[in-house]
């Protein structure tokens, strides 16, 4: 087994006793700033890579949280004209946010209500599955766990990280994430009470959510990091590609990421 040494503190939102309600704050604001400011429109090619080499429509999302980027990215993905169905899970399921992106999306988008453990997909779930700002959350033997069981299932899987392990983001951070998420909370919807009172009555969700994005940054794989964790898996007849991308706000955010998907598909 090949060891990888890295800090792998904790984030609040991975902890059973931390509260669902600020859980869903939390991935509320990460998933409206996602969005609001394209982050991950660079991996739209990457994905139709995938797409065209799989020959499916269907994706299975790991990790949504309140349904991470897909608002938009469903739109963009459409593969020789017809849409591309996108299904949401997580270990623990925003139900609500769910609901207001299969609404949006008209239910190109849906959702699994029940826990979905990425480690260990239910193998009717077929698609190419996805995880966007989640891989690092997992410790190197889930991660392997998580990678093994796409290739054991001869699913492709993309995996997409738009955090890293980089001083600028350490220095900045304690800064602008408070700050945008005073700015950013009056347009999340739906705005309630309970959304305002945590974010400036008694400002939880600001720091739970600096805490967590800068554990984030600590603990998101490197590029040399993830090509040692595909060098130990049982992967024979399965291709990797690792590398970084250069989002549409430039040098301040790069996205790491991680196909992998079997050369002879059935």
């Amino acid at each position: 087994m090949i060891e990888i040494k890295r800090i792998h503190l904790f984030e609040l939102e991975d902890l059973k006793w931390f509260p669902a309600v600020f859980r869903n704050l939390l991935t509320d604001a990460l998933q409206f700033n996602i969005t609001a400011f394209q982050i991950y429109t660079p991996v739209i090619s990457l994905l139709k890579k995938l797409i065209h080499h799989m020959n499916t429509t269907q994706i299975i999302d790991l990790c949504s949280g309140s349904s991470g980027p897909w608002i938009k990215l469903q739109t963009q993905l459409a593969y020789e004209k017809h849409p591309v169905s996108v299904t949401l899970t997580d270990k623990y399921p925003n139900i609500k946010a769910f609901k207001r992106t299969a609404e949006l999306s008209k239910n190109q988008i849906q959702y699994i209500e029940k826990s979905v453990e990425a480690t260990n997909v239910p193998a009717h779930l077929t698609g190419i599955r996805t995880i966007f700002t989640g891989f690092h959350h997992f410790k190197p033997n889930l991660a392997r766990a998580i990678l093994q069981n796409a290739v054991d299932q001869e699913a492709a899987i993309g995996i997409f990280e738009f955090t890293g392990k980089r001083l600028q983001n350490l220095l900045l951070t304690p800064v602008i994430t408070p700050l945008t998420i005073f700015l950013t909370t009056p347009f999340i919807k739906p705005i309630t009470f309970t959304r305002i009172f945590w974010t400036y009555m008694i400002p939880i969700i600001p720091l739970a959510t600096t805490w967590d994005s800068i554990v984030s940054y600590l603990r998101t794989y490197s590029p040399q990091e993830l090509k040692k964790l595909v060098s130990s898996l049982n992967s024979k007849g399965y291709v990797w590609e690792i590398g970084e991308a250069a989002s549409s706000k430039g040098k301040i955010i790069t996205i790491t990421y991680l196909l992998g998907y079997p050369e002879h598909p059935k």
